[in-house]
């Protein structure tokens, strides 16, 4: 049985610390911490790994916090096949303010890899394409690393028919969507910096969506926080708003939803459906404290909760240009 392949080239450590209000330049007082294996691929494969899936996770680990990285995921059961590198694995600090509950990250850069790293890497990545069905590249890269691996990693993907959802930022978003994945969920802010320009409205978001999908992308997630999404393909864009819940941590939702792009691919979902659980999942995770993600039967639940339109792309073009 083929399976889904998450790449985490960037893993950490996420340490998460609730305080009441944090006090720049004096002594805060921490309420609550908890530690929990990070980097965006390896958070989409502790979720597919709750919703009964096998995926199995790659990428680069150093150090003894790589080590202990590996260790929690085989006491969750993941599969995985990290190529080990020189340096230590990052620990990236999320900040709660139970008072306003704002979050702020402190992400370190992570260690260096070389040359040999990515031909180590390339080897296990190679044989992994043997067995998947989809791969999901996220996350950043380590110092070293190309700004273009991404792209090399999807071509070797479309040469053997596998297809590559992308959650990435920065270079690597551009250098990815250069190279034609099947899917890809930018953020609002990760489009923009992508694109270079600001998309203030949902027409700007349309055009957008539909300027990737004509360069051969299938799928485009437009994730807009508490908002909800935008979802855009080849005849479509969906706007799905999600139910109103409570937000604990937003961290790990933008993956749970790549998480669910990727099942619903795999198990022959409708896209109404895909997106309806993509959104729900979203939602209970933001509500969870810490790197915490919703189990399936939330996500099933809240789902038809998910309000979702929809208009086609040749009409939004044309509305477009009688308003121009």
């Amino acid at each position: 049985m083929r399976r889904i392949v998450t790449v985490t080239l960037n893993p950490a450590i996420d340490k998460t610390i609730r305080l009441p209000h944090f006090a720049p330049g004096r002594v805060n007082r921490v309420t609550e911490t908890r530690s929990d294996p990070g980097g965006k691929g390896i958070n989409v494969a502790r979720v597919l790994k709750q919703w009964g899936e096998n995926p199995l996770a790659l990428g680069w680990v150093g150090g003894h916090r790589g080590q202990s990285l590996l260790e929690r995921l085989d006491t969750r059961g993941i599969d995985h096949q990290f190529a080990k590198v020189k340096g230590e694995t990052r620990t990236n600090l999320k900040m709660v303010e139970e008072d306003t509950g704002r979050v702020t990250d402190l992400n370190e850069p992570g260690f260096r890899v070389f040359d040999e790293d990515v031909e180590h890497l390339l080897e296990i990545y190679e044989a992994a394409l043997r067995e998947a069905e989809v791969i999901v590249l996220a996350g950043s890269l380590p110092p070293g690393a190309p700004s273009d691996f991404y792209g090399t990693l999807i071509n070797r993907a479309r040469k053997q028919n596998v297809k590559v959802f992308l959650d990435a930022d920065g270079s690597p978003l551009k250098e990815g969507i250069a190279r034609i994945p099947y899917a890809v969920k930018p953020n609002l802010a990760e489009l923009e910096r992508c694109l270079g320009r600001r998309l203030p409205q949902d027409a700007d978001r349309v055009a957008a969506g539909k300027e990737l999908l004509d360069r051969g992308i299938h799928l485009v997630a437009l994730s807009q926080g508490a908002e909800g999404a935008w979802f855009f393909t080849e005849k479509e864009a969906i706007r799905a708003i999600p139910p109103d819940v409570s937000v604990s941590n937003p961290v790990g939702a933008g993956d749970t939803m790549v998480a669910a792009l990727a099942v619903g691919a795999c198990r022959g979902w409708s896209l109404n459906e895909t997106i309806r659980f993509s959104i729900a999942a979203g939602s209970v995770t933001a509500s969870k404290e810490g790197t915490q993600f919703s189990t399936d039967d939330e996500a099933r639940s809240l789902a038809d909760h998910v309000n979702l339109s929809s208009r086609t792309l040749e009409q939004d073009h044309e509305s477009k240009e009688r308003l121009s």
